[in-house]
């Protein structure tokens, strides 16, 4: 008769179902890697009141609001729960609208009330991660090794306004043509989103959401994504994604971070767009987040920052900036960015980004200057267009994205050179 399987037995055999797992990272995963896997899903998955499965297969818990991951920061604990801002501006809409939800049928309206819906991280999320610490990352979550990050690197096409307008700045609004650019399996992410920053670049603190492709992320998923992230220490230790450490408070019952945002737009046909809106409220000392659906309608709250996070993004930003961004591996190809279109083809077949406003120090929303600065960073493969300022529906907009590959640049002195030859960013 065989005698009891021993823990460490246990272990060895986990372990080495995770190295099977993940293809090409058997060195990186050992026992206590493992380990440290498990007792953060542990830590970071919260008993739900109800459970919401999408068609994606991502799973959602319905968590008692005060109960959420956001409260065990150590700023954060026995905090009081804000619904939404305490001084709401005179030019935002705070009723209910017609937004995405997560439903996967025609009852199901989101979470009980009381709770909010936080995606499940699961044990395959970590393995394709490779570890916690690239989980949590925004450049570290490749899930290859450190020789193979090494040549990975991240490319812009944005607009960053910074010094203009007296230099100070209380948050911004912005609406985001949603695309599902290709991100192949040798590449990292491709996204569109708004930076809200203050700091040196070496501790620069940030804000920053919109939608990303990343199956690195979100466990081989290939589907846009609705994304959040955050950190206070130029990315080095603090912050992460969506809700994945102890940082953002979700207060909306059917908008999270994380959620797959189900219609896009369509190359030459029907344009899919979403708003989004962050701003600092003096009353709960925040930094908020406000989502308006793909048919318009008024704002959704999804939740906020708090200013006890930061250290120097605290009542006003000196800086912000809005576009596209791709990583992908520079011995290889960069993936698609926007519809993987350039902003020469135009409407409908372009990817572009509208109504572009910075909310002024007074919180007055504002369109931004013309003279923004533009930063294309692999113009063989991406391009920005500004087009002015164009109709009431369109105001201060732009067009940006393309088809990737292996961008080539060509330097001031016309020598052309790979990304491979770029030093990291």
């Amino acid at each position: 008769m065989a005698g009891p399987v021993s823990t460490s037995f246990r272990l060895a055999l986990l372990v080495c179902f995770a190295i099977s797992f993940v293809s090409g990272n058997a060195n990186e995963i050992s026992v206590e890697e493992f380990l440290e896997m498990k007792n953060y899903l542990k830590f970071i998955n919260r008993p739900g009141e109800k459970t919401i499965e999408t068609e994606e297969g991502d799973i959602f818990d319905c968590v008692d609001i005060n109960k959420q991951p956001a409260f065990d920061h150590p700023a954060l604990r026995n905090q009081t729960v804000h619904m939404e801002p305490a001084s709401i501006p005179e030019w935002v809409n705070a009723e209910p609208s017609e937004y995405i939800t997560m439903k996967t049928g025609p009852a199901d309206r989101g979470c009980p009330m009381g709770t909010v819906p936080i995606k499940r991280v699961q044990m395959e999320d970590l393995l394709k991660a490779g570890s916690v610490s690239n989980l949590m990352n925004k450049y570290g979550r490749s899930g290859y090794s450190p020789d193979r990050l090494k040549v990975t690197q991240h490319k812009y096409a944005v607009e960053s306004m910074s010094g203009l307008a007296g230099g100070v700045y209380k948050g911004t609004q912005v609406t985001i043509n949603l695309w599902k650019p290709q991100v192949k399996s040798t590449e990292i992410f491709s996204l569109a989103q708004l930076w809200v920053t203050n700091g040196p670049s070496n501790t620069i603190n940030t804000i920053e959401a919109g939608w990303n492709v990343y199956p690195g992320l979100y466990g081989g998923d290939s589907s846009t994504h609705l994304f959040i992230y955050w950190t206070a220490d130029g990315y080095h230790g603090t912050g992460c994604y969506n809700l994945q450490c102890p940082g953002f408070v979700q207060v909306s019952s059917t908008i999270t971070p994380g959620m797959s945002l189900r219609t896009i737009s369509t190359y030459g046909g029907n344009q899919v767009d979403m708003t989004l809106l962050a701003f600092w409220d003096e009353g709960t000392t925040s930094w908020w987040l406000g989502y308006y659906g793909t048919n318009g309608g008024n704002v959704n709250w999804v939740g906020y920052w708090p200013g006890r996070l930061f250290k120097t993004l605290v009542k006003t930003a000196n800086r912000i900036d809005w576009g596209g961004e791709v990583v992908g591996d520079s011995t290889r190809t960069f993936p698609q960015m926007g519809s993987g279109h350039f902003p020469s083809e135009g409407y409908r077949k372009a990817a572009y980004m509208k109504k572009i406003m910075y909310v002024d120090p007074n919180l007055v929303l504002r369109d931004i200057p013309t003279n923004v600065r533009k930063s294309e960073t692999c113009p063989s493969g991406y391009k920005l267009q500004d087009m002015g300022t164009g109709s009431s529906d369109f105001r201060r907009y732009f067009f940006y994205g393309g088809p990737g590959g292996r961008c080539t640049t060509t330097s001031e002195e016309g020598r052309t050179t790979t990304c491979m030859e770029e030093e990291n960013e």
